[in-house]
């Protein structure tokens, strides 16, 4: 339920955005509007209006990609958060019940609050049967597990860079196409007419300058989240070991108190990642 309320909240923030951004091209673009003096020309190319009307077409799917890239920032800050990803607050309840061998109630607890170690953790679950603990099925079943789960988190984060590599193109695409533009002008005899020109030139800079202005911030999230993520899921691999390593010892008899004071310095370790 959670994750359906985040992804509704990432939805609404794109949907403002993009119509603040039909609005202003709407509003550049009216037909009805007065044909403006030449120092209004002048004032409009310089203002944020001027310039996206220069830009041309190419401004709108540039558009749409700033917007996602804003809502992917959001969805990507929200989503790394080691109180997300790793759930401490539920790795005091899950140590008692491996040490315990409460097998049952750890996946309830598991299935009640899903998140990227509770969903790891209730997959090697699942593969033990019987009354005897075998680790390594356990921990072949957690590692296929990690794999799907860490691929979905990454596959989300990697759209910005997918982003930081299409606006350059894109706003290239601009360039090309204003500089088309100028050059048939020029055949037609504008050779000796900058004013003429000054509109296609234009929008070739215009539009190299917004994709650059789109992708550069786009990369700068993707390396960015995708460190935070790769910590993270350094930590999430210690717990998941860590509680392996309880259900183990307390299957082969060791004495549950001496495990759950060997493993307080993991939950301060987990506690001050949040």
């Amino acid at each position: 339920m959670r994750k359906r309320h985040r992804w509704i909240a990432v939805a609404l923030l794109s949907i403002c955005l993009g119509g603040a951004w039909s609005v202003a091209i709407a509003q550049t673009a009216d037909p009805s509007a007065a044909e403006p003096t030449a120092e209004e020309q002048v004032e409009q190319k310089t203002s944020l209006m001027g310039l996206l009307k220069q830009g041309g077409i190419l401004m709108w799917p540039l558009g749409l990609l700033s917007v996602a890239t804003i809502a992917l920032g959001v969805y990507g800050f929200m989503f790394v958060r080691p109180g997300k990803m790793l759930t401490p607050e539920l790795v005091p309840d899950l140590q008692q019940k491996m040490v315990h061998l409460d097998l049952k109630e750890a996946m309830a607890i598991c299935s009640a609050s899903p998140s990227l170690l509770t969903n790891i953790l209730i997959a090697g679950l699942r593969r033990i049967e019987g009354d005897e603990i075998d680790a390594t099925s356990m921990e072949k079943a957690m590692e296929e597990a990690s794999v799907e789960e860490t691929a979905g988190g990454l596959r989300t984060i990697g759209y910005l860079s997918l982003i930081a590599q299409i606006a350059p193109m894109v706003g290239l695409l601009g360039t090309v196409s204003g500089m088309i533009k100028a050059f048939d002008k020029i055949g037609k005899g504008a050779m000796g007419k900058p004013e003429v020109l000054a509109g296609n030139i234009g929008e070739a800079l215009i539009t190299t300058a917004t994709g650059l202005m789109i992708g550069i911030p786009a990369m700068f999230l993707y390396f960015h989240l995708k460190g935070k993520y790769t910590a993270n899921l350094t930590r999430l691999g210690r717990v998941l070991g860590n509680l392996s390593h309880h259900l183990v010892s307390a299957s082969r008899g060791h004495h549950p108190g001496v495990e759950l004071m060997d493993d307080a310095p993991m939950q301060v370790a987990v506690e001050d990642a949040v």
